[in-house]
């Protein structure tokens, strides 16, 4: 019954949203106030938290229609067709999705369990493994790499540069697009043996300064496989996404490809309209992206994170380290496998970013506030930065990069 209670209260706030404000601050004051005397709040363990919204206040429920008024609106815009998740103090007060799996047939609505591609979302994930695996004593982020893959072709690389961007390796993504057959499927092994054949050069000094490169995940994942005696995705999967109850999140295989359940990636010009991204032949490779999940999902990682389940607040609390320390002008930087900006109060927001073939993805742990932000898109021509620093009330959150080689990952 308090349930049914529940639903009621959420679906009349949703319908007051677009009330003159005064009628709507008193409304949802009142609906605060029901919502408090009726204990309509069920406790929820970690695996279940993330599946219901929870208002015990006034002011959450003020929030809840705030954000719905900023989502909705984009979506009848067509600024949006994804999954929203937003928490605070580990309580998830918007949970929705608006639009369709498949964009161009709407004969699919999205639902809870759809599975959108991380993109580069997926980095933070990866990170993590690595930090599990040092804090467990299996390797240390401030030895060569060469200490863990004896054929990697540079020698003064570090694992810490790797985490932190900051390596100066060439981009296997461009090389790739000038030296590879597209016919043929690429994987994590390919990338040395194609920087050997191009001869590619470092394109500076390990550690002068940060360079956004997805060759350095790819790597990290190869670090994970020779340490552990497993594949990335069979790590993955033990270590991180069972224990946790991400029962819809995996590690995409290539030779697997017809056993999974996720959606197509969109674009849209004014030519063709929506049109569904095609598999690329750089899927293959994992660590940089290639994690799949539903947006409950990755609210479990967040949480996870929060509760160190996986590593310890010291651990966590160096992730969030900027490789260089912040000042006046410099705001932003890049921690171990997370984004880094200091916001309107000069306070640290860790996050990170996809950007893969139809795919736009958003994650922000704003670990000082306790906040959570997931924004997950299965198109990727909508910029919605600004709408997700509405919904923080931030005056920004990043600036929005174009992706590389023509909707490639960020």
């Amino acid at each position: 019954m308090k349930i049914e209670i529940r639903k009621i209260l959420i679906k009349c706030v949703r319908q007051i949203v677009f009330m003159p404000k005064a009628h709507k601050v008193a409304i949802l004051l009142a609906i605060g106030v029901v919502s408090l005397y009726a204990n309509i709040e069920r406790t929820f363990d970690v695996f279940e938290v993330c599946v219901e919204v929870k208002m015990e206040t006034a002011s959450d429920s003020i929030t809840h229609a705030r954000i719905y008024d900023i989502v909705s609106t984009a979506f009848a815009q067509g600024r949006f067709n994804g999954h929203i998740i937003y928490a605070e103090g580990g309580r998830v007060l918007f949970n929705s999705y608006f639009g369709y799996e498949d964009i161009r047939t709407r004969r699919t609505p999205l639902s809870d369990t759809s599975i959108f591609q991380l993109a580069s979302t997926s980095k933070p994930i990866t990170a993590v493994a690595i930090l599990m695996l040092y804090e467990a004593g299996r390797l240390d982020i401030n030895n060569p790499v060469i200490t863990y893959l004896e054929d990697f072709p540079f020698r003064t690389i570090t694992i810490r540069h790797l985490l932190q961007h900051r390596s100066g390796l060439p981009n296997y993504m461009h090389l790739a697009h000038r030296n590879w057959d597209t016919r043929q499927f690429m994987t994590n092994a390919d990338i040395t043996p194609l920087i050997r054949r191009t001869n590619a050069r470092l394109q500076f000094n390990p550690g002068a300064r940060f360079h956004y490169n997805n060759t350095n995940y790819a790597y990290l994942a190869c670090i994970i496989e020779a340490v552990s005696g497993l594949s990335f995705p069979e790590f993955m999967d033990r270590n991180i996404f069972q224990p946790l109850g991400m029962q819809h999140t995996y590690v995409f295989e290539w030779e697997k490809r017809r056993t999974y359940r996720a959606m197509r990636g969109y674009d849209f010009t004014s030519r063709r309209g929506f049109f569904a991204r095609q598999p690329d032949y750089l899927d293959g490779v994992m660590g940089d992206k290639g994690i799949f999940a539903t947006a409950n999902d990755l609210f479990l990682f967040d949480q996870a994170l929060r509760q160190n389940r996986l590593i310890s607040r010291e651990m966590l609390e160096l992730a969030f380290t900027p490789a260089r320390p912040f000042d006046e002008r410099h705001r932003r930087d890049y921690g171990l496998g997370f984004r880094l900006k200091l916001n309107d109060n000069d306070e640290v927001v860790a996050f990170h970013h996809g950007w893969w073939r139809g795919f736009r993805t958003f994650f922000v742990h704003d670990f000082n506030n306790d906040r959570t932000l997931i924004w997950l898109n299965n198109r990727s021509d909508v910029r919605v930065l600004p709408l997700m620093a509405k919904i923080l009330e931030y005056s920004e959150i990043c600036e929005e990069d174009e992706p590389v080689l023509g909707g490639g990952d960020m």
